[in-house]
């Protein structure tokens, strides 16, 4: 297992290496430190404190992994951390290091060294009643007070929570200071001299800290970058879980459970870590539960080889060692039933359970069947305190065996059931699977599922295994409906969401064989289930003790590599880590599989009067007559279709939408009905109308319905140029031999997706959807595509994007919508390629790139006019374009990468491609007659940008045509922000190259290109506005001239040749 070897729990203790005298280990750490500063000083200047109290110090902590950290502050020298000179500063890290040592009886083998950003000031009052804001053990910020020593006395978070300077006792919800604590802690820290005053008003700091952990317990020193995400603050970086990093946390985690067992057969419970407290009190429930939780990581650790021999032999002893607890020490027998005897004398209904899940998955992991008549007797027990109405009694006297309570916790109810049907899938013994039907109709009638509860999941999920029954899988579905929101949100770790979606995750893949019964997802939201369920697993990791956290704690030793509950004062419990682990295993399971549900309802896909009420809330002013249907939304007139509704626009509103007039005009053209917010106005107009309160929210409704009714493929494109241009060709190729939906108009926003996708035909094979940056975790969640194409990043909207590393960052929200096993199709040229690879990788997407990379998938190889030679798994194809450019080819290799993970006939589909023809704007080629003139118009003119601009003009440059033939008119490329000037002289090298007989200028930016291109005498001609350049143009055409376009639309230029 990578890593696992290196963890600091290699062994027992935390030196993995304790046979290496103190010194020598003394000196790896400084020696690693040392080498730190290629690490540490980019990340300083990129992120720290601005005010010159703070922007010098730093803070280093170290422990040697049995006692609490001690940290320090140090002064550096602001000069050598502003130029970057790490050799400078350390010596005074040295020189702390040294100094914090001799406090320790061991090497030190843990050092996190951090500096302070986000500092605000606050009155002491002030910052109190902030603080009580956050949650109890959720305020992450550090603390600063003014010093005498030092200008500030600097308290970081990881110290003030580890020390329980912000906690006012479990009774206290919120975050509270503990004046007791903090005075304690500072004097501790800084000395009683430095003591505040506390007053009302005495200024404090709070702030945030940036900085990098490093670890010298394993084979070779490691150094991890330290999270500044809320939520996130005081652990390492770390990318999203894959196979291999959730099996290094099973690993650990097993082993840290594991060494919990005593060989007396008891569990150590848990500990409060702040200062070293354990938990006195037991629970044999739990104890049996974690049990089961063990079993299940020594089978991942076992089948994976995640730990060696020794490791899983020590594991092994320490499972027998804690189900011969619970057989010797917490059974009894009754008229050949078997119980489980918990603190209090008392019997729960799950303790049963639990012990009949671990001895069952003892079993199964072993081959051992030596518990196999005990199972049989606790399962009995269960069956003689379930009631006549299918019910259970969870809690009896041990004495008697009389009822003590009736009902305690709904997930008694759920364990019973699910150890049941564990033992009848082991057994077959129906007796069993008998009870559980019983209980179910007991569960169902009295609405159990508005529990949530993860054990009511894990039953329900082994039912439908044996019973696939509508109802069984409606409660299953009902269990986590209106849930998934608080899955993906939740504060707090809050371990057994995590099981509750691996559950319900099983079942889906259950669902999914049984296509008659899948209409229970109506309304469901799958994908929206499968982020929340990959979101929560990975926030998990901000439970995990990692050496960082643990090093401030009393005894960091003790909790390392468990898990804890925050707001339980970063409790570790055995039945924590129970369910941290159990939600893990799974989730790893699920991630090795790679298998996902991708059922789709099967929703009434048409457009009736029904259909359109409900979806915008509105009331039908006009009615329409019976079996009446809509055929899409009419948002802009060009796109009309006879059958549409036309949009009108809101009373309210200035611009936007279809005005009376143009709604007047729709209706004589064949629009089926209006909708609108006046329905008055309306009323008369001669076809039905639908009033709703909010036009803009009822087109957005529709789409969302429409794309939640259709069930076929969704490619989204997005990119800073070639959008509209990789629609219509993915969908010219994908249209042999079915209907293919694409967006019109380019309406690439909210809206405009909403009218396109509420537009496209239900039966087309693939929806093809023009996505903007603009509003695009909108966009992403409206379209919700199942490919994601991005064709490139450059400078493009730089008025509102501000950099390419923004643009570039926006662009990737379009996989937060995807389904996992969803495609990423990148452009592997590109300088963000890795960023977006990463981002696409993180929402469990497959990445396919194309390009002239490399590395690419599908690569160019050669490339000369409008031909080129490709290369795709091997096999190299010729393709010729009837569009012109490097760029069509560039497109032409990303419908490619969709076809290639498609299954698409590669013979039909390469054909196609060579047959398109480029879009009106966008590189479409026509013979038109100018006053006169015969000449060949290259139609670049719909948009521009930088990269657009430079692929334009090296098609135009590769044309076979003598340069005294071939005109360019180039006209300004907008929305380029500060940028504008430097990015229209970037062209100059270019335009000075190209192989033109003249070049005309159109506006304020490109009126600086004029005299550096050599002016009117080198044939460059400027002009104002379009107006001026209409009219000086026909003295610049000559008969067979080629003339090409280019530039940002609200130039005008496509004006020129538009009749």
């Amino acid at each position: 297992m990578p890593g696992i070897k290196n963890s600091s729990l290699d062994s027992s203790l935390p030196l993995s290496k304790s046979s290496i005298e103190p010194a020598a280990r003394s000196a790896e750490l400084s020696l690693a430190l040392e080498n730190m500063g290629d690490v540490v000083m980019p990340m300083w200047l990129d992120r720290h404190a601005r005010l010159a109290e703070f922007s010098q110090v730093m803070l280093i902590s170290v422990s040697d992994g049995y006692e609490r950290a001690q940290v320090t502050s140090m002064q550096l020298d602001l000069n050598s951390l502003q130029a970057g000179n790490w050799a400078v500063l350390v010596p005074t890290l040295k020189q702390a290091l040294t100094r914090l040592e001799r406090k320790f009886s061991h090497p030190l083998v843990w050092c996190r060294l951090e500096w302070a950003f986000a500092v605000r000031e606050w009155q002491w009052q002030a910052l109190k009643q902030e603080i009580q804001r956050c949650k109890r053990n959720y305020c992450r910020s550090g603390l600063a007070f003014v010093g005498k020593k030092f200008p500030r006395l600097l308290l970081t978070e990881m110290e003030l929570n580890a020390n329980a300077c912000l906690y006012a006792g479990n009774r206290v919800a919120h975050a509270e200071v503990n004046q007791a604590n903090l005075e304690r802690f500072i004097k501790a820290r800084h000395g009683s001299s430095q003591m505040p005053d506390f007053a009302d008003n005495m200024p404090v700091w709070s702030f945030s800290t940036a900085g990098v952990f490093l670890d010298v317990s394993g084979e070779t020193p490691s150094v991890h970058a330290l999270d500044t995400q809320p939520r996130r603050w005081g652990r390492r970086e770390a990318p999203p879980l894959t196979m291999d990093s959730s099996g290094e946390l099973i690993a650990r985690s097993t082993r840290f459970l594991g060494k919990q067992v005593g060989q007396d057969g008891r569990y150590v419970y848990g500990y409060f870590p702040c200062f070293d407290r354990r938990i006195n009190t037991y629970n044999v429930l739990r104890h049996a539960s974690s049990t089961y939780a063990l079993l299940e990581g020594y089978e991942a650790c076992s089948d994976q080889r995640l730990l060696n021999d020794e490791q899983l032999k020590r594991i092994r002893q320490q499972i027998s060692w804690a189900l011969n607890g619970i057989c010797s020490q917490f059974i009894i027998h009754r008229q050949g039933a078997a119980y489980v005897v918990d603190t209090g004398n008392i019997i729960k209904l799950g303790a049963n359970a639990v012990a009949i899940l671990a001895l069952v998955k003892y079993h199964q992991v072993t081959g051992d069947d030596g518990y196999a008549d005990l199972a049989d007797a606790l399962a009995l027990g269960i069956v003689r305190m379930q009631e006549a109405d299918g019910s259970f009694v969870h809690v009896l006297n041990a004495a008697d065996l009389s009822v003590k309570e009736k009902t305690r916790i709904i997930y008694y109810d759920g364990e019973a059931a699910f150890a049941l049907m564990r033992l009848y899938d082991h057994t077959r013994n129906s007796r069993w699977l008998d009870c559980v039907v019983k209980a179910f109709d007991y569960f169902i009638a009295n609405g159990h599922e508005k529990a949530h509860d993860h054990w009511l999941a894990y039953c329900s999920n082994e039912l439908v295994t044996h019973r696939p029954e509508r109802k069984y899988f409606a409660f299953a579905v009902r269990n986590i409906a209106g849930y998934v929101d608080f899955i993906r949100e939740r504060i707090t770790t809050f371990p057994t969401l995590l099981e509750l979606a691996m559950a319900f995750h099983k079942t889906l893949l259950k669902l999914e064989t049984r296509p008659d019964l899948v209409d229970v997802l109506n309304g469901f939201d799958v994908n929206a289930f499968y982020r929340a369920l990959h979101t929560r697993a990975n926030y998990l990791l901000n439970g995990f003790f990692w050496p960082e956290v643990a090093m401030y704690f009393k005894a960091p030793a003790t909790i390392v590599d468990g898990f804890f509950i925050r707001h339980h004062s970063f409790r570790v419990r055995i039945d924590d880590v129970e369910h941290y682990l159990s939600g893990l295993v799974a989730y790893q399971q699920m991630l090795r599989k790679g298998e996902y549900a991708s059922i789709k309802p099967p929703l009434k896909n048409r457009l009736d009067a029904e259909a359109m009420a409900s979806a915008t809330e509105g009331t039908w002013v006009s009615a329409p007559p019976d079996k009446w249907l809509a055929r899409g939304l009419c948002c802009w007139p060009k796109s009309f279709q006879p059958g549409q509704v036309v949009v009108a626009r809101g009373k309210e509103m200035e611009k936007g939408f279809l005005p009376f007039a143009a709604v007047k005009s729709l209706v004589t053209k064949g629009a089926s009905a209006v909708l609108c917010d006046d329905g008055e106005a309306y009323r008369d107009i001669g076809i039905p109308v639908l009033k709703v309160r909010d036009v803009r929210a009822a087109t957005l409704a529709i789409g969302q319905r429409q794309r939640r009714c259709y069930a076929g493929r969704v490619v989204g494109i997005t990119g800073s140029a070639g959008k509209t241009t990789a629609v219509a060709m993915l969908a010219h190729a994908l249209s042999y031999n079915s209907l293919v939906g694409q967006t019109q108009g380019s309406a690439n926003l909210p809206i405009g997706i909403a009218w396109n996708i509420a537009s496209m035909p239900q039966e087309a094979h693939y929806w093809v959807v023009e996505m903007a940056i603009g509003s695009m975790a909108y966009n992403t969640e409206l379209a919700r595509p199942d490919i994601a194409i991005i064709t490139n990043i450059a400078a493009s909207h730089l008025a509102y994007h501000h950099s390419l590393d923004e643009i570039a960052r926006k662009k990737a929200l379009i996989f937060q919508s995807m389904p996992p096993n969803g495609v990423a199709i990148l452009y592997r040229d590109m300088p963000h390629y890795t960023y977006l690879a990463e981002q696409a990788r993180s929402y469990h997407l497959k990445v396919v790139s194309f390009g002239e990379h490399v590395d690419a998938d599908i690569r160019m190889l050669e490339f000369a006019g409008n031909s080129g030679r490709i290369k795709l798994d091997g096999t190299s194809y010729e393709l010729c374009m009837s569009a012109i450019g490097r760029h069509m080819l560039l497109n032409a290799m990303a419908v490619l990468a969709v076809a290639r993970h498609d299954n698409l006939p590669l013979d039909i589909i390469v054909p196609r491609l060579a047959s398109f023809q480029a879009v009106a704007g966008r590189g479409e080629v026509r013979s038109i007659d100018y006053h006169g003139v015969a000449i060949t118009v290259y139609d670049e003119a719909y948009n521009a940008n930088p990269l657009s601009m430079r692929m334009a003009l090296e098609a135009f440059s590769a044309l076979s045509v003598q340069a005294n033939q071939k005109l360019l008119i180039l006209g300004d490329m907008l929305e380029l922000g500060s940028e504008a000037e430097a990015l229209h002289l970037e062209l100059v090298p270019i335009l000075t190259a190209l192989p033109v007989r003249q070049i005309l200028l159109c506006g304020q930016n490109c009126q600086a290109l004029a005299p550096l291109l050599g002016g009117e005498a080198a044939g460059v001609f400027h002009f104002a506005d379009v107006k001026a350049l209409e009219t000086a143009l026909p003295g610049h055409l000559k008969p067979q001239d080629c003339v090409l376009v280019k530039a940002s639309h609200g130039i005008g230029l496509h004006t020129l040749f538009s009749s």
